[in-house]
């Protein structure tokens, strides 16, 4: 949350240099030793390394995050044995996994524009492009790809040790695939390996996914009348616009 909170701040013109030193504190305290439970968990890496991309994007812990990234990617055997992730990081085994998968996409790519990428990192970027491309599926309408997924993050209570703090995390798939494919690293795999076609059939219906899980410009978690959180209609709205802007070509 303190990663977040910093890059937003990044992003509306806060002092830097304020940011830049609450970005170092932050990172120093993000470490598989003071922070076990987030650090082994796909969806708080990738979180506070763009979170730091915009708070502190030439900091040394840059770097040390997207490498733990890379380092902890999976194989798949069912989609051409390509690197892709799972839920968890560090532990036991993981399934691989299109929003973490996603997320890890999108947190190299924006890392990918400020640190150079040796092969290693680059192919682990591009494999993950690959992965999502390689959904066996032809109809992505009911693509358990797109399919909305949540996931507990535990770790210890800060006061008493013996109980542990619980956060329940969902994930607005659909919106995750749409950023990660809508990066440019994406576009370029798409179009080095002849896949554009089943990249705009994904992009298409991804948006179409996350179109259709809003009424009236608010959108629901799981169509539940109770579930509407602010942050899914965030990210709901974000992603359309940039499916819009993409698509947007003047004088064609």
């Amino acid at each position: 949350m303190t990663a977040l909170a910093l890059g937003a701040l990044a992003r509306a013109g806060a002092d830097p240099e304020r940011v830049a030193a609450e970005a170092s504190r932050c990172a120093a305290a993000f470490t598989a030793e003071l922070e076990p439970s987030g650090f082994g968990r796909t969806h708080v890496v990738t979180t506070v390394l763009r979170g730091l991309l915009r708070a502190a994007p030439h900091a040394p812990d840059v770097a040390r995050l997207r490498d733990e990234l890379v380092d902890r990617t999976i194989t798949d055997p069912a989609r051409e044995h390509r690197r892709c992730w799972g839920a968890v990081l560090r532990g036991p085994a993981t399934r691989p996994s299109p929003v973490h998968t996603a997320q890890a996409v999108v947190a190299l790519d924006r890392a990918a524009r400020v640190l150079d990428e040796d092969a290693n990192i680059r192919a682990a970027r591009e494999d993950g492009v690959r992965w999502l491309l390689s959904c066996p599926q032809p109809l992505h309408e009911a693509c358990v790809d797109l399919t909305n997924t949540q996931e507990e993050v535990r770790r210890p209570h800060p006061v008493d040790s013996w109980r542990q703090e619980v956060l329940f995390v969902r994930h607005f798939t659909a919106a995750w695939m749409v950023r990660a494919l809508l990066t440019p690293g994406a576009w370029r795999v798409a179009v080095d390996d002849g896949r554009e076609e089943q990249w705009r059939a994904l992009l298409a219906s991804a948006v179409g996914s996350v179109w259709s899980q809003q009424d009236d410009g608010i959108w629901n978690w799981d169509g539940h009348d109770l579930g509407r959180p602010l942050w899914m209609t965030y990210q709901g709205l974000s992603a359309l616009r940039a499916h819009a802007v993409w698509m947007y070509q003047p004088g064609a």
